[in-house]
C-alpha cells in the first residue's frame, strides 16, 4: 500500500538559495515513514509501550531538481516488506512539474529492553502491505560503503541541542546536514549541487559529544564521506554532484 502527503516547502525546509536542502529531503521522508506507520497502528507512541524502536541503517537519495520555497509537494513511500530484524522502504517527492527526489532505505529493528535488534514480529508486520516497486537497480543494502578513510579535508561540527532526538541521539537527519555542510564548504567550487547521496548509520551520537569531524576522499569522480571523531566511525557515506 501507498501513502501519499501532501506538503508545501517551507522558510525551514530551504537553503539561502530558497532551494530544499538535502537535510530536509531526508527529514521529510523520515516523517512519512513515522506517518505510514503511525496510519496503520503502529506508530511511535505504540512501539515505545512495546520497548522497540526503528533505526534507520542506510539511506540513498537521488535528487533530479532542487524545487524552491512554497513550492506545492506530493510525498509518497510504501514498505517492500521486511527480512528478520530488517525492513525495507521506498520514497517519492514530486511536484506538477515532475519528480523531484527518490529514496531506498533500510531500517533495523531494535529492542530497547534488550540493547540489541530483534525480529520483526508478525503482529508488527501484518499491520502492512507491502509493494514490490523500487526505485534502483542496485539495492542500497548490498551497496559497498567505504569504511574508514583517510580524508584529504575534513572539518569539524559542533553539535547543538536541537540534533538530538527523543532517544537521546543525533538525529539520522543530521548526519545528511554535516554531509550537505562538508559538500557546500570544501568540495562544491563550481555551483554543482548534489545529485545522489548515500549513507550508512554505524553508530549513534550520543548526548556526551560536543563536536564530530566529517571528511572526504574522491575517488573516480565520487567523494567518499566519513563522520567520526578520534575513535569511533558514525558513518560513512558517498555523494555524486549533479553532471
Amino acid at each position: 500500500m501507498k501513502i501519499e502527503k501532501k506538503y508545501t516547502l517551507g522558510l525551514f525546509d530551504v537553503d539561502s538559495e530558497f532551494k530544499l536542502k538535502i537535510q530536509s529531503a531526508a527529514r521529510l521522508f523520515q516523517e512519512m515513514a513515522t506517518y505510514h506507520s503511525t496510519k496503520i497502528g503502529a506508530g511511535p507512541n505504540v512501539l515505545f509501550k512495546m520497548g522497540v524502536v526503528w533505526f534507520l541503517h542506510r539511506l540513498e537519495i537521488e535528487i533530479f531538481r532542487y524545487p524552491l520555497l512554497g513550492e506545492n509537494l506530493t510525498m509518497t513511500t510504501w514498505s517492500r516488506g521486511f527480512k528478520g530484524f530488517k525492513g525495507f522502504r521506498e520514497f517519492n517527492i514530486q511536484s506538477s512539474k515532475g519528480d523531484i527526489a527518490r529514496g531506498s532505505s533500510v531500517w533495523l529493528f531494535f529492542n530497547t529492553k534488550r540493547k540489541r535488534i530483534s525480529k520483526v514480529p508478525d503482529e508488527i508486520s501484518k499491520l502492512y502491505e507491502f509493494e514490490s516497486e523500487k526505485w534502483f537497480k542496485k539495492e542500497i543494502n548490498d551497496h559497498e560503503f567505504c569504511g574508514k578513510i583517510e580524508p584529504e579535508k575534513e572539518i569539524d561540527i559542533s553539535l547543538r541541542y536541537s540534533d538530538f532526538d527523543v532517544n537521546g541521539h543525533v538525529n539520522n537527519t543530521v548526519y545528511l546536514g554535516f554531509l550537505e555542510t562538508l559538500y557546500h564548504k570544501s568540495i562544491n567550487g563550481n555551483g554543482e549541487l548534489i545529485k545522489n547521496i548515500k549513507i550508512r548509520f554505524s553508530k549513534e551520537i550520543g548526548s556526551d559529544r560536543h563536536s564530530v569531524r566529517v571528511g572526504w576522499q574522491k575517488n573516480n569522480g565520487v567523494y567518499h564521506c566519513n563522520i567520526f571523531d578520534n575513535s569511533t566511525l558514525y558513518a560513512d557515506a558517498q555523494m555524486i554532484p549533479m553532471d
